[in-house]
């Protein structure tokens, strides 16, 4: 899935389907660091299958890192001009904030697994802006949409 993602990614900006309303470094960016964070969430929670409190939440915060074209559609993306990337990234958090509320009160404390799930996709986002306005990411888009 992390290969298909990605070369979707790469396909839809040499094709110019990239939506208007993300710059098409930022589109890049979201799409490519997303894939990747759900690789390394996906892969830690298979390698953690027999303890399944980790495996779950792991796997539920993979899944989330992946959810930005879907939000994408649901959102009034549009309607957001610059904040559009924000409005992703909050959307996806309160997932994450959501499974933290279920632990706690079905727990009382909050499970491991989504604070590295919640830094992952924290630090995922954080690099979407410098890295999507940075002249490598923007040559190597122009060179894609050539």
């Amino acid at each position: 899935m992390v290969v298909l993602g990605i070369v979707t990614t790469v396909a839809a900006i040499q094709q110019h389907r990239v939506p208007p309303f993300f710059p098409p470094g930022i589109f890049l960016v979201l799409d490519v660091l997303g894939v990747i964070g759900f690789g390394i969430l996906t892969a830690w929670a298979i390698a953690l299958r027999k303890e399944a409190a980790w495996h779950k939440r792991l796997m539920l915060c993979g899944t989330i890192l992946v959810m930005s074209p879907a939000l994408g559609r649901i959102l009034p993306m549009p309607l957001l001009g610059q904040f559009a990337p924000l409005a992703v990234f909050a959307s996806m958090a309160v997932f994450v904030i959501a499974g933290m509320i279920f632990d706690l009160r079905l727990r009382g404390k909050i499970h491991l697994a989504y604070y590295w799930g919640g830094s992952v996709l924290v630090v995922t986002n954080v690099l979407v802006g410098p890295l999507g306005f940075s002249p490598p990411v923007l040559r190597l888009v122009e060179r894609l949409a050539a």
